[in-house]
């Protein structure tokens, strides 16, 4: 017995290594990079010295070492927000925090540090307010992120509806999302829409949707496969400009959901969102022939809840 749990143990495990490297390998251009130079007051490379980058909520980290001119490479990185740390001997300890990165950024982060014999303290503490500008890329679009997908308004409960609210998108031409409040229209259910929206003017089967860099196209209707939850989300980003060759597959924009991802301490919230016609605004179609409002009652309650996992040991 005690063989076949090792075995089953053995198994969970292997499945997950193979989960990660898979969601790693698919968020390779989602991910975040962090390059720069150290430096010393004179402005002369600091070699060796070494740049610690920690993700704030699950407390992860990457470490590198600078090279002969001084510059360190950081890559890979999930998004999120993170301390920057640098240490060289016989400089004081120099500390980048509250850096938010979004998904797909390469930022460039020099830093120079003080000698230690002649600071009176060996670590300083530097939160600036100046954003970091990603350099390395042109970029038209946007991001919309957690705080701001938690206060706009969405009574589909869609992220993809939110992509209408920056600038350069708009409904598909053809579109009838809005004709199920209006009688007397069609026969039956209106048709799906031809894809969700229109990315700088271009067609909707142009577009390229993603969850997490993996591919979420539904070819046949150019809408998306799979609606995550809402509350899953934790970020949507919009390019609407040419992007990069590396994105590859479509010539329109490219939309990218990027889930939450855990911490190391324990979270949950609970919701309730309720909907009633007698609190809808009625269409103008069925204004202006003295129709009512279709009947709609909604309540649609959930809860979440997130922390560490740990995994049991292969030797109890």
């Amino acid at each position: 017995m005690k063989i076949f749990l090792v075995k089953v143990r053995l198994s969970l495990v292997a499945v997950c290594l193979s989960l990660a490297s898979l969601a790693v390998s698919a968020q390779d251009l989602d991910n975040v990079g962090i390059s720069g130079r150290v430096t010393d007051p004179n402005g002369m490379a600091v070699a060796g010295a070494t740049v610690t980058a920690v993700q704030i909520e699950t407390g992860q980290t990457r470490t590198v070492q600078t090279d002969d001119n001084g510059r360190y490479l950081l890559v890979g990185l999930q998004p999120g927000n993170y301390t920057i740390r640098y240490e060289a001997a016989g400089f004081g300890t120099k500390e980048r925090v509250g850096l938010t990165t979004l998904s797909g950024q390469n930022l460039q982060l020099d830093m120079s540090l003080t000698p230690a014999d002649v600071q009176a303290e060996t670590t300083v503490t530097i939160d600036e307010d100046t954003p970091i500008i990603d350099i390395t890329r042109t970029v038209v679009g946007g991001t919309i992120e957690a705080r701001e997908i938690e206060d706009l308004p969405n009574s589909s409960r869609d992220a993809l509806d939110l992509v209408l609210t920056l600038g350069g998108t708009s409904e598909e031409s053809l579109s009838t999302s809005g004709l199920a409040e209006d009688r007397n229209v069609t026969n039956g259910t209106p048709p799906l829409e031809q894809g969700n929206f229109s990315l700088s003017g271009g067609t909707a089967y142009s577009n390229n949707l993603t969850i997490d860099g993996l591919d979420n196209n539904d070819d046949r209707s150019s809408r998306e496969r799979f609606q995550p939850s809402l509350e899953d989300v934790a970020e949507v980003q919009v390019i609407t400009n040419q992007f990069s060759a590396e994105y590859g597959r479509a010539s329109g924009g490219r939309v990218n959901i990027r889930t939450r991802s855990g911490s190391n301490r324990y979270r949950g919230r609970a919701f309730m969102f309720f909907r009633d016609d007698s609190l809808n605004a009625n269409t103008w179609y069925n204004n202006s022939r003295d129709f009512a409002r279709l009947p709609l009652t909604e309540y649609n309650p959930g809860f979440t809840f997130s922390g560490p996992v740990v995994l049991p040991s292969l030797y109890n």
